[in-house]
């Protein structure tokens, strides 16, 4: 009778693992592993965000990589998603 706290125990911490670790898997962003897409449209399975300090500033850049090459992930000056190539001088990042 003595150890069956353990019980209670053991249940308490896989019910609080599994919490979160569900609460982890349904608050993710989330990018669909398929390669069934519309022709002309990016195939999900190949995009990867980053986020990098890629000029030094202390400031992170948001990294596009599509099929293993690397794009800025910018907003213009309308506020509309713009993606372009890069190159890193130092202390700084200059689009092409």
């Amino acid at each position: 009778m003595e150890e069956s706290w353990w019980y209670g125990v053991l249940g308490g911490v896989l019910f609080g693992v599994s919490m979160g670790l569900a609460i982890e898997y349904y608050t993710e962003n989330k990018i669909p592993k398929t390669d069934k897409v519309q022709q002309g449209y990016v195939v999900p399975s190949k995009l990867e965000i980053q986020v990098q300090d890629l000029d030094g500033n202390g400031q992170n850049e948001v990294i596009m990589k599509y099929n293993g090459k690397n794009y800025l992930f910018t907003l213009d000056e309308r506020g509309k998603p713009r993606v372009q190539p890069y190159n890193v001088k130092p202390a700084e990042v200059v689009p092409k």
